[in-house]
């Protein structure tokens, strides 16, 4: 829970407040120092994290304390390092993203994946308004039926700054030159007094310097990033699209956002999401797609800090999503089969009652769906004993059988 009087402090492109002697006290007891000290502090760290000269032999506490791997914020999904998820415009990733904050603001796991850290989470915004993301938020603990006091920790908790339009930049150019702006000091400043477990900054393309140099200006995002979580030791995650033929392709690798490849380079974790139509979403899993249903695929397609990780499914309806185990591509493939038989069966049926008779051959004619698909459906309905081949009893000529369902009795 953020405490109400870091408020008094201002966000990070306002003047540094006057009172260098001011002090704050937060809901857990700490004292934080003033802008100024803090001004000073990130500089050390700074030149800590990029220093002027080489570093020194390796102390006895150095080499028993290194750490083989950065911490976790959700277990197998988020780790205190850069990350980028990478999604198609239109595809809800930005819901995605305030349906996995609102878990880890209240430490609940997260589609079967422990919350090691939890906290407040950051979100930056040139693009969607905060009235807008409030909203959703709102939306997301109602589906989810929250309590008064789980819903009272993520109204304190999830911080929303919309810096739509404002011109923030993350990153300058100097001497032709990327590098960290002085508004990402002050960034730091601010973010430093949260002590968030999470900063997702969206999207990252508003808060860079263009795209004129790519790779020059996805590495600067990345030295920014690690700027952030170097002095605030917590996950930074950028908000990037994918490019028009990932998209269009569905790729899931981890160059499969617009752009360079420096920023999957330089990220530890990459996540991309994208859309599967409901024959997809079927094979993939067995479970069908309703009318209000969505689905999609989450590629995890790097993880510096863990072992691979297999591809998550997770189906969407209005405001939450849940996972859908994967299953084996025979079993998907049987499922599609299922799906189409009863569109076939019921397509006959109604066409029966009409006094209309169909072939194999008329049914590929009209084209309900491709022909060895149609081929699939029948020999199923015709296995199961619900579809027979009946011969024609009157008429001279033509077709000599037609196809009819088992529970439509033939008149004469």
């Amino acid at each position: 829970m953020v405490d109400p009087a870091l408020a008094k402090l201002g966000f990070f492109w306002d003047d540094v407040p006057k009172h260098e002697d001011q002090q704050i006290t937060t809901q857990h007891g700490t004292v934080a120092t003033v802008a100024a000290a803090f001004f000073d502090e990130m500089e050390r760290r700074s030149e800590a994290a990029n220093p002027l000269k080489l570093g020194g032999p390796i102390s006895r506490d150095e080499w028993r304390s290194a750490r083989g791997k950065q911490p976790a914020v959700v277990d197998r999904w988020f780790y205190e390092d850069v990350g980028v998820f990478i999604a198609p415009g239109g595809t809800g990733k930005t819901t995605l993203l305030l349906f996995q904050m609102i878990h880890i603001v209240l430490g609940l796991d997260l589609f079967g994946y422990e919350v090691r850290s939890a906290g407040p989470v950051i979100l930056l915004t040139a693009e969607d308004s905060r009235e807008t993301l409030v909203a959703r938020l709102r939306f997301i603990c109602h589906e989810l039926g929250l309590t008064a006091e789980q819903v009272q920790e993520v109204r304190d908790s999830v911080i929303i700054t919309d810096v739509s339009g404002m011109g923030i930049k993350l990153t300058t150019v100097e001497k032709d030159v990327v590098m960290p702006s002085k508004q990402l000091d002050r960034l730091i400043v601010q973010i430093g007094l949260l002590c968030p477990s999470l900063v997702v900054i969206d999207p990252m393309v508003s808060f860079g310097v263009g795209e004129s140099r790519v790779n020059d200006a996805e590495q600067g995002m990345i030295d920014a990033a690690r700027r952030i979580r170097n002095a605030v030791r917590c996950a930074v995650l950028y908000v990037h699209h994918t490019g028009k033929m990932n998209a269009r392709e569905k790729t899931t690798d981890q160059y499969s956002g617009r752009g360079g490849s420096a920023l999957a380079d330089g990220a530890r974790m990459v996540h991309v999401l994208q859309r599967l139509d409901p024959a997809e979403w079927t094979s993939a899993t067995s479970d069908t797609l309703g009318p209000q249903d969505s689905g999609f695929v989450l590629a995890r397609s790097k993880m510096t800090w863990c072992e691979p990780q297999p591809d998550v499914y997770l189906k969407r309806r209005n405001y939450t999503f849940e996972r859908i185990a994967a299953v084996d591509p025979t079993e998907g493939a049987g499922a599609i089969t299922r799906q189409n038989a009863e569109k076939v069966h019921q397509f006959l049926k109604d066409e029966f009652l009409k006094g209309n008779k169909h072939t194999g051959r008329t049914l590929q004619a009209l084209k309900l769906m491709p022909r060895a698909s149609m081929r699939d459906a029948i020999e199923r309905l015709m296995t199961d004993n619900r579809l027979v081949s009946e011969a024609v009893t009157t008429g001279r000529g033509g077709a000599r059988t037609f196809l009819r369902p088992v529970d439509q009795a033939v008149t004469t």
